[in-house]
């Protein structure tokens, strides 16, 4: 990828984190932030899911947790990622669900698809710059340097079609972005006004960067909770660029 096609990629997903906010911001200031009734109740959920994903370094995960800090003794009703569940998802390969089972049934085939995506595949690097504001969660931006990560979400797509597995896919949305969830709306918030403008404040702050050496499939609930998620493989990259096949 050129160093042009990579700046107009970048500025591509900053437009993107900007229309997610420019939805949300007005919607959570005035109180309507969208609140997930699970969150009283992770205890009951039997919701689980397939998840490809890289996690930050223990550096950056501090990071995001000391920004957070203010946000959480000011606002209770917010869930916090711990930073043991903070994880970028590369590809949700099925979305949490209570019919878990199904799918899982094909675990071997879901796990031959992965191996077959990331053949070859460097370390992907991510640059965490900023946050946005989704209706129902506070979101970390990802820059991803270079198309690899584009890359391996598609030939991921296209090794899960060709087992018949793709029916699970993008089911809320074809993901595109690079985020890191920090924060959730468990319940209404105390004081929308300050909260949206102390994220404000951080929209373009940059944290850190995600060296991606490795990329682990789990199963998992709905939040990535560290005590609810069983590792099935953990997938190290390689030292050397992929072959371009297309």
């Amino acid at each position: 990828m050129s160093a042009t096609t990579d700046t107009a990629s970048r500025e591509a997903l900053s437009t993107r984190y900007d229309e997610i906010w420019a939805d949300a911001a007005p919607v959570v200031r005035s109180g309507r932030a969208a609140l997930d009734p699970w969150l009283g109740w992770k205890h009951a959920d039997g919701r689980r899911g397939l998840t490809l994903l890289m996690r930050p370094g223990v550096e950056l995960a501090r990071r995001l947790e000391a920004f957070l800090a203010p946000l959480r003794a000011e606002e209770p009703g917010l869930y916090f990622q711990p930073a043991a569940d903070m994880h970028l998802t590369v590809l949700s390969l099925f979305t949490a669900t209570v019919d878990h089972e199904t799918h899982l049934a094909h675990l071997d085939a879901y796990q031959a698809a992965v191996s077959e995506a990331l053949a070859g595949v460097p370390p992907v690097t991510v640059d965490v710059e900023g946050l946005t504001l989704a209706r129902d969660a506070v979101l970390a931006q990802g820059f991803p340097r270079g198309d690899t990560l584009a890359r391996v979400r598609e030939r991921l797509r296209a090794a899960l079609a060709a087992r018949g597995l793709g029916a699970g896919l993008d089911q809320r949305y074809r993901l595109e972005t690079a985020h890191l969830t920090l924060a959730r709306f468990a319940g209404p918030l105390r004081r929308p006004e300050p909260f949206v403008r102390a994220l404000e404040g951080a929209r373009r702050h940059a944290f850190g960067v995600i060296e991606g050496r490795e990329m682990e499939l789990v199963v998992s609930d709905w939040y990535q909770s560290a005590d609810q998620t069983r590792r099935v493989r953990t997938y190290p990259l390689a030292a050397t660029p992929v072959t371009r096949s297309d």
